[in-house]
């Protein structure tokens, strides 16, 4: 298991990380992927996954955004709600969101298919999942890597259809399924 799959060690991790999260991350993601999973959002609730600071849906005023890191929630610029809570023992009901984002967070879920699991059964039906995920193997030690076969196994077993699958460079991929 990747070192960051740990929900204890990221949580550490990221509280660490939170002062200089927003400057990491601009030299990671290229504004026009950040662009391109906003277009790909669906419907008014939207849930966003290890939200941290808040820079994917930050903007959205319904949205509600979800981090295991005290100290990335304290740092969020946000108009919607923030919770510290998991996905995988989330605090909301059943079909609650239109769309769920998970911009740099999948890969730090201990088990892929119970994320992608917990992931559908908060999608209303006809819902929406976006992942923005590192796509390098160079990572490999410290995040899961998925290929598109992995994606459409992991998203099928959950009930959900991959319905896109593009590699951004060499380091990223933007995935998103919908809901049956």
């Amino acid at each position: 298991m990747p070192v960051l799959s740990n929900p204890a060690s990221a949580r550490r991790f990221f509280d660490r990380l939170a002062p200089t999260y927003d400057r990491i991350n601009a030299l990671l993601y290229r504004p026009e992927w950040l662009s391109e999973v906003r277009e790909a959002i669906r419907g008014p609730r939207v849930l966003d996954v290890g939200v941290g600071t808040g820079h994917t849906t930050g903007h959205l005023e319904g949205a509600v955004g979800i981090d295991l890191s005290r100290e990335m929630l304290r740092r969020a610029r946000y108009r919607g709600a923030l919770v510290r809570a998991d996905v995988i023992r989330s605090p909301f009901r059943p079909e609650t969101f239109d769309t769920v984002v998970l911009a740099g967070s999948f890969y730090y879920l201990p088990d892929p298919a119970e994320g992608f699991r917990a992931v559908a059964g908060l999608l209303r039906p006809g819902g929406t999942v976006v992942v923005l995920s590192a796509a390098t193997r160079l990572l490999a030690p410290l995040v899961r890597i998925l290929s598109r076969g992995e994606y459409a196994v992991l998203m099928e077993g959950a009930g959900l259809k991959l319905e896109r699958y593009e590699r951004k460079g060499w380091a990223v991929v933007l995935a998103v399924g919908r809901k049956g």
